[in-house]
C-alpha cells in the first residue's frame, strides 16, 4: 500500500531539513488540513452556483413549455 501523502511528505521535509519527526510531521499536516479545507470551502461555492444554474434551467425549461414569453 501506497504512503499516506502526510507521512511521505513528512519524511521527505525531514530530509532537506534539521527538523524532528514531530515538527515536520505537525507542519505537513497543518498545511495538508488547511489545503482540505480551502479545496472543500471551493467544492461548496461551486456547488452553489451549480444549484444556481439548475434552477435558472429548470425554469426557462418551465418558461418554454408553458409557452410564455420571458
Amino acid at each position: 500500500m501506497d504512503e499516506h501523502p502526510v507521512i511521505r511528505l513528512t519524511n521527505e521535509l525531514m530530509a532537506v531539513s534539521d527538523l524532528d519527526q514531530a515538527t515536520a510531521g505537525a507542519f505537513v499536516r497543518r498545511v495538508f488540513q488547511e489545503g482540505t479545507h480551502e479545496g472543500e470551502q471551493r467544492l461548496i461555492v461551486e456547488l452553489h452556483r451549480r444549484d444556481r444554474t439548475i434552477a435558472e434551467l429548470e425554469r426557462e425549461l418551465a418558461r418554454l413549455r408553458d409557452g410564455s414569453p420571458g
